[in-house]
């Protein structure tokens, strides 16, 4: 398979504080690897200034698209949305808090390079914010 393009999707919620230091990581992970990307940024009608940021990114670098969604959709259906968008071989969602480690991604790539349809990952640990303070079990 020949990859052209990847790009990459990521739903944003109130992500002001960490989506700069997401999107250095996708750069800095892809001037490793060496493909043309594209990043879809996906704004979930945050209430912060996350739009500004997606905004700046975007006047930037014109690898990064944002799009603002006029409604809530929730994490799953910012993605549908983001998919919608995408012109590349390969598509990677990935999160906007940090947790998903873009730094990996190669792995991901080699998993469709080696002929699967489809690759997913999955966390040896995952950070979980305090949760038992709001009475909420967590199974992993």
């Amino acid at each position: 398979m020949n990859i052209n393009r990847l790009s990459i999707v990521i739903p944003c919620y109130n992500s002001q504080n960490s989506l700069d230091s997401v999107v250095n990581e996708i750069k800095n992970k892809m001037q490793d690897i060496s493909y043309n990307y594209e990043i879809i940024l996906i704004n979930d009608c945050s209430t912060d200034s996350t739009m500004n940021v997606i905004r700046k990114l975007s006047e930037d670098d014109k690898r990064i698209l944002g799009v603002c969604l006029a409604k809530k959709c929730g994490q799953h259906g910012a993605v549908m949305a983001g998919l919608h968008y995408t012109t590349g071989d390969i598509v990677i969602c990935g999160d906007d808090d940090g947790q998903t480690p873009f730094n990996e991604m190669d792995r991901l790539i080699d998993g469709i390079l080696n002929g699967h349809d489809v690759v997913y990952a999955r966390y040896s640990e995952k950070s979980i914010l305090d949760l038992e303070i709001l009475g909420v079990t967590v199974m992993i």
